[in-house]
């Protein structure tokens, strides 16, 4: 009766659906760290641009264009830029734009529309998702901003 039940099942069965689960699981686990090193990426990248402002002690307009970040001063000239795939909604809006953050000396807050500062959202193919915050000083923290202020 065993060789019976084991001659049913096929070994390339067993195999195919062996390959399929994997490949699915390694799908999962590559988006996944696709959206963490984006995250990573976009966070430094952030933190850069406020420690820059604040050092030199002028503004610097980052602009979030699709999925590109792009980083100007007061005239409009390129600094820097970074492409984030994951890119999914900005929280963030300025008295000079929508879907940008102000880096000044003083911290985001005399750009600012929202008191608390705002946030960004990345999303993943499978749904994943990570929020890093932007509050009214600069500062950059994994999170969200509160709706209220």
């Amino acid at each position: 009766m065993l060789k019976r039940i084991i001659g049913e099942v096929k070994l390339y069965r067993i195999l195919i659906l062996t390959l399929l689960i994997v490949s699915i699981g390694i799908l999962v686990i590559q988006d996944y760290s696709r959206l963490t090193k984006d995250f990573s990426k976009l966070m430094s990248f952030l933190t850069k641009v406020r420690s820059k402002a604040m050092q030199d002690d002028v503004v610097l307009i980052t602009q979030f264009n699709r999925k590109n970040v792009i980083v100007k001063d007061k005239n409009g000239n390129v600094l820097d830029s970074l492409y984030v795939s994951t890119l999914n909604k900005i929280n963030y809006d300025t008295k000079l734009g929508k879907n940008m953050i102000v880096f000044s000396g003083g911290g985001t807050s005399p750009y600012n529309i929202r008191v608390h500062g705002g946030d960004i959202n990345l999303k993943s193919w499978f749904g994943f998702r990570k929020n890093i915050a932007v509050n009214c000083t600069g500062l950059v923290t994994e999170g969200l901003y509160p709706k209220d202020g």
